[in-house]
């Protein structure tokens, strides 16, 4: 019996990660070698050499689910097993450390061993990229709902610095390609900060890593939150672009400011 381990450093949140791993059908998703899928099982087919083979259907028995670990067994009806372990730990840097363990008992081991290590990493890439597409929508909107709140904009003012003032003209939806010829030469910096106000109208907008995260826009009252919303801005407006002198305080900030 061989067992087969691999880890990888997450940027999300530990929550967004173990709601993934109690997720049977995203589990079942991710794994290779399937021939044909139902509720809760799986049909496998493993070759060797393209003589020898193993071919079975497994059945997902339950995930059991402990503080900072899952376990999760696939057999099937001739006694076949899996068994799938994975944990989840928090670094210091707010990293999320998974590791995924799987081992194989039964029929024909020495073929099936030899696909271990793909199905682990089909695991752990499956989590990667989930918890981490869950983490960038949740981080995105939070920082456009806190981009309307007054409390958010004060710290943010207070811990960044003008770097340019300038008045534009803005005709309907060429706002985007106007405020990324104005961020060009400040893209050194991780997080740049963009107001811009009219009589009617008034936008704000955070780069983070030259990336737009967080996107407000009030139009005669009207509140926006998403990138196409900018597309409605038009008219005289007054524009400061702000550089963040302490860029982690304020990201590492965002989700108490949006609870």
């Amino acid at each position: 019996m061989k067992t087969y381990i691999v880890e990888e450093r997450i940027n999300s949140h530990l929550n967004f990660i173990e709601s993934i791993t109690k997720n049977s059908e995203f589990i079942l998703s991710y794994i290779p070698y399937q021939v044909e899928r139902g509720k809760n099982e799986v049909t496998l087919r493993f070759t060797r050499y393209l003589l020898f083979s193993l071919k079975d259907k497994f059945r997902m028995e339950g995930i059991v689910n402990l503080k900072g670990m899952s376990t999760i067994i696939l057999k099937s009806e001739k006694g076949n097993k899996f068994e799938i372990f994975i944990s989840e730990k928090e670094d210091k840097e707010g990293k999320i450390n998974v590791n995924v363990a799987i081992k194989y008992e039964g029929e024909k081991e020495w073929i099936v061993s030899k696909y271990l290590h793909e199905i682990a990493e089909s695991l752990i890439d499956g989590i990667k990229k989930e918890s981490e597409k869950a983490y960038e929508i949740t981080t995105t909107a939070n920082f456009s709902q806190n981009l309307s709140k007054l409390s958010f904009i004060t710290k943010l003012l207070m811990k960044s610095r003008l770097i340019k003032a300038d008045e534009l003209d803005i005709a309907k939806g060429q706002i985007v390609p106007i405020i990324t010829d104005l961020i060009q030469q400040y893209l050194r910096y991780q997080l740049i900060y963009i107001s811009g106000v009219s009589t009617y109208e008034s936008f704000r907008l955070l780069f983070v890593n030259g990336e737009l995260k967080g996107t407000y826009v009030n139009i005669e009252g009207q509140e926006g939150f998403k990138e196409e919303d900018l597309n409605k801005i038009s008219g005289h407006f007054k524009i400061n672009i702000y550089v963040a002198l302490e860029p982690k305080a304020i990201l590492e900030g965002t989700e108490n400011e949006s609870s």
